[in-house]
């Protein structure tokens, strides 16, 4: 195995392999100063404590923690029933949506299907829907479960045409329950928006599903015997970029959540879609990933009032955080690499002859300097407030403050976008200034920023939990809309467990 040039070896166990090299960044040119201690945070600031061990739960319980939970018989009453012709399903659609939401706990179809074959496993099922449905819907089903054969019929022929409604309903009852958990409800304590409360905050990202082929095509040849080789392959499927530059192949999923502070196994997954990954003409159905996270988001605010920030991954571009931050969010994410500083006013100040040049650099106010030497330096502003002021469209400011030889000046900075922002410059053609691009509500390189940081990365937990739930982390589904379905089983069950072992307020 190579090592990056970074970690030295006295001995390399693979000379023939090129090593690999990581690339280092090219310093900026300019100077830029030290952080100032200020609303976001101090240099003394102690970092967040980690919350205690989610304790391991056996397969039995998670089994029992997802067969008994209300929410999972609400959202079957909505599935599609037997039809007047064609083939009935041997078993009512609750089975069929458990069968789903197992997968996730046996790791495939055929393993959820020898289950369900064992008394040991059936007969829980059958009680539950005896205690959810009543005795007649328990005393009409088989006396084993589902084969594999009955379940790849239901599946293909009933639950994938009924995605997109399977989708929508589920998020409508999580969402529900986050709001019963005491997530993202309206409360009358008062809260700083720079450092909102961990179960007001909403954390997504997009992960790349491994489908059960990793093979692109239908056909491939052997170099050394001339055989032709057919694979099976994932028609929606395709090569996606993930962090570091990593080329993944699958189909990629985007999921938003919310959990409660130094609480294990509280996470609430709030919804799921599937999302653009290849070219808008190769899969025009699926929105790419920022606008499907803005339309997302604006979904669950309709319900949740309590909502104050969202974070997210660099992803999200100033044109995603707009719409979201007009509606009142601190939406975080960090800093995207390459952007120069921008010029954003001359400050002149009142009642003495003073004037400042204010830029954005590194995603907060500074003042510009140039030394003696030529070389161009930026002091990083301190900022006393985050201010918040609602309307129709809801605006956020900076109050910063600029300690002038001759006075301490204070002065106001939109820190969203204003109407000025969206003209069109008539000489390059583009918006003259695209304020939420370069200038942040929480500066990523602050004690706030790296707090709003770490909630994100409870994502990227879900996403790895969520792939070591299959053999090889191959979701076992073709097709972009039957990959979704496995995620919203696996979604069902992790909110099972949430709902379980976290009481629900009254």
């Amino acid at each position: 195995m190579t090592l990056p040039a970074a970690t030295p070896r006295a001995e390399d166990p693979s000379p023939g392999k090129k090593k690999r090299t990581r690339k280092a960044k090219k310093p900026p040119p300019y100077i830029y100063g030290p952080i100032p201690d200020d609303a976001f945070g101090t240099k003394d600031d102690p970092d967040e404590p980690h919350g205690p061990e989610a304790p391991n739960l056996i397969p039995t319980v998670r089994f029992n923690h997802l067969i008994n939970n209300p929410d999972l018989y609400a959202a079957a009453a909505t599935l599609p029933g037997p039809s007047a012709v064609g083939r009935r399903p041997h078993f009512p659609p609750i089975v069929y949506l458990i069968f789903l939401c197992s997968i996730s706990v046996f790791g495939s179809a055929r393993s959820a299907a020898s289950h369900f074959q064992h008394e040991n496993w059936w007969e829980p099922v059958r009680s539950a829907i005896r205690t959810h449905l009543g005795d007649e819907a328990a005393d009409d089903l088989k006396p084993t479960g589902p084969t594999r054969s009955n379940w790849n019929h239901y599946f293909g022929r009933h639950l994938k045409p009924a995605h997109d409604k399977i989708r929508d309903i589920s998020s409508d009852l999580w969402i529900m329950q986050a709001l019963a958990h005491g997530m993202l409800s309206d409360t009358d304590k008062r809260t700083s928006r720079v450092r909102p409360e961990r179960q007001q905050v909403i954390h997504g990202d997009a992960t790349v599903a491994k489908p059960p082929s990793g093979h692109s095509e239908h056909e491939t040849v052997d170099e050394k015997t001339d055989e032709v080789r057919r694979h099976r392959v994932d028609e929606d499927a395709g090569i996606s970029v993930e962090g570091g530059g990593k080329l993944v192949y699958g189909n990629k999923f985007l999921s938003t959540a919310v959990r409660l502070a130094n609480t294990p196994h509280s996470r609430v997954i709030l919804a799921l879609e599937s999302i653009r990954h290849k070219s808008p003409e190769e899969d025009p159905e699926r929105e790419s990933e920022g606008i499907a996270l803005v339309k997302m988001v604006q979904r669950i605010l309709t319900r949740t009032p309590g909502t104050k920030a969202v974070t997210y991954d660099a992803a999200l571009r100033g044109k995603h955080r707009a719409p979201l931050i007009s509606k009142g969010l601190v939406v975080f994410t960090p800093q995207y690499e390459g952007l120069s500083p921008q010029s954003l006013l001359r400050y002149k100040g009142k009642d003495c002859d003073c004037s400042h040049d204010l830029y954005v650099a590194e995603a907060r106010v500074c003042e510009r300097r140039i030394t003696d030497d030529g070389k161009t330096h930026y002091t990083p502003l301190p900022v006393e407030e985050l201010e918040c002021r609602k309307g129709e469209n809801v605006r956020f400011y900076h109050r910063i403050t600029i300690n002038c030889p001759v006075k301490t000046h204070t002065l106001r900075i939109r820190c969203d976008e204003t109407d000025e922002d969206r003209q069109i410059d008539p000489k390059t053609k583009r918006q003259r200034f695209n304020r939420t691009e370069h200038l942040r509500q929480v500066p990523p390189s602050t004690p706030a920023g790296r707090r709003l940081k770490g909630f994100r990365q409870d994502s990227e937990s879900a996403h790895s939990r969520f792939d070591q739930s299959y053999p090889h982390q191959r979701v076992p589904a073709y097709g972009a809309r039957g990959a979704l379905l496995i995620y919203l089983g696996y979604a069902w069950l992790n909110n099972s467990i949430t709902r379980a072992l976290n009481a629900i307020s009254p």
